[in-house]
Order: structure tokens, then sequence, then C-alpha cells
């Protein structure tokens, strides 16, 4: 028999169509998706606790959980932060299980030292199948997103916590994220006065901070009288009643 150039293109389509349904089964939702619970910040720590309707020792093809997350002003696409195999018993596998006993802990937590400080952050979770361990679920990814979360180190008792970041700060650096020309103080208690001056101890600003809620407060790179400040080293001084001062110093690179 002759084929004739519309039935090889024909042909042509009719693969290409089945490659397309092959890639969409094997990344399509596994129809388990965990609800997340709660999401709490800490210092360069993230913690998110999740949770699913039945045990999964009862869910059948139950596989794991991944855990993802994305640095906000870098990218807007999800990362694999960490994996968890259901039954993996070593410590020391990748896909590490440490729900044990899984039965007993319906809440799950994750935390990693990648985090850095008022940088932020976005997570989410998702489960997959042991049958078709490659799968990911976009929907339940996008369904789990806890939002923009910023680490810190929390409202202090004292002042040995303070520094202000990034340091060196560059405005082509990654720091850049919508556009948010600034540097932070973190590791402040509730109350406290920030001076800066110049290297020459000119005065250039001062910022009082007061939020018993937040350890942070913001610098936006401007003087006292609201102009941009110059490339250069800035020394800081912190003051705090009762709890006394502690300086210290912060290049700006343009």
């Amino acid at each position: 028999m002759t084929l004739t150039r519309g039935d090889g293109l024909r042909r042509v389509l009719f693969v290409a169509a089945v490659l397309a349904l092959m890639l969409f089964w094997a990344t399509a939702a596994s129809g388990l998706c965990p609800r997340v619970d709660f999401v709490r910040v800490s210092d360069r720590s993230i913690a998110m606790g999740w949770t699913m309707d039945e045990s999964e020792a009862e869910i059948e093809d139950f596989g794991g959980y991944r855990v993802w997350f994305r640095e906000v002003w870098e990218s807007d696409e999800f990362s694999l932060l960490s994996e968890y195999e259901f039954g993996e018993e070593d410590p020391d596998a990748a896909s590490y299980w440490p729900f044990d006993p899984y039965y007993e802990q319906p809440v799950r937590s994750d935390s990693a030292a990648i985090f850095q400080n008022a940088f932020p952050y976005e997570l989410s979770v998702t489960a997959f199948t042991a049958s078709n361990p490659d799968s990911n679920d976009a929907e339940c990814l996008e369904a789990n997103r806890t939002g923009i979360i910023y680490p810190r180190v929390g409202v202090q008792d004292g002042l040995e916590e303070i520094e202000c970041i990034p340091n060196p700060y560059r405005s082509s650096a990654d720091w850049e994220y919508g556009g948010q020309r600034r540097v932070t103080f973190v590791g402040l208690p509730s109350r406290a006065t920030i001076m800066i001056y110049t290297v020459a101890l000119d005065h250039v600003r001062t910022l009082e901070h007061d939020d018993p809620g937040s350890d942070q407060e913001f610098w936006d790179l401007k003087s006292k009288d609201g102009d941009e400040v110059a490339p250069g080293v800035y020394l800081w001084h912190v003051e705090a009643e009762g709890l006394g001062t502690t300086d210290g110093r912060v290049m700006i690179i343009k």
C-alpha cells in the first residue's frame, strides 16, 4: 500500500499525540494532596506542617511527600527542597521518612538551614504515588502555596543578635526584589533606636523601631532628607532602654 503525503502527516500527528498523552499521564496529578496546617518561621529556618485526610498506611498506592520552595527574589519556579519516601528507614537516605510512628503524628514539619533571615521565600507540599513516583501534581503544588514568608531571628531580650543584612549590599544583586532597595536590621528587641552615620560621623538617618511582634526594621537607603545615600561604608548604632547599646557597619555598593 502506498502512503500519501497526507497519510504520513496524519501518522506523525498521531505519534505526537500519543507521546503528549504519555507525558501527560507521567506528570498527571496523583489524586493525593496534603493539607497545609501551619507555617512558622524562626532564625534562618521555616517549618511547615501538613496532614492527609487519613493515615498514609491506609491510602492505596501512597508513595510519599515532596516539599518545594522558591527564592522569591530570584525565580517564579519552585525547586525540590526535600522528599520523604513512605517506608524509607535509612536516616542517611535522601528520601528518609522521619515520621515514626506515622499514625500517631498527623502533623508533619520541615526545616532547612538554607534560608536567610529577612529574605522572601515561598513553600508548598505535594504527595506522590508508589506506582508512579516521578509524577508531580501541579494543581496540588499551586493549592498549597504558603505565600511569601520571611525567616527571622525573633524579638530579642538583648542586643547580641542584631545585624544589618545583606552586608555588603549590592544594588545589582538578587536581593533586589520588587524594586525594594533596602537593608534590614534583624534581631532587634521590641523597641530600639537605630542611628546611622557616615565614617566621618555625619548623621545620616535615625530609625525608630517599635513593634512587639517583629525583630526587623528596614532602612530604604535614604538620608533624613529623603536623598539616596552614596556608596560607601556606614556605621550604625543601636540603643534600647534597659539593654544598653551596640554598634556595627554596613557597606553599600551600587
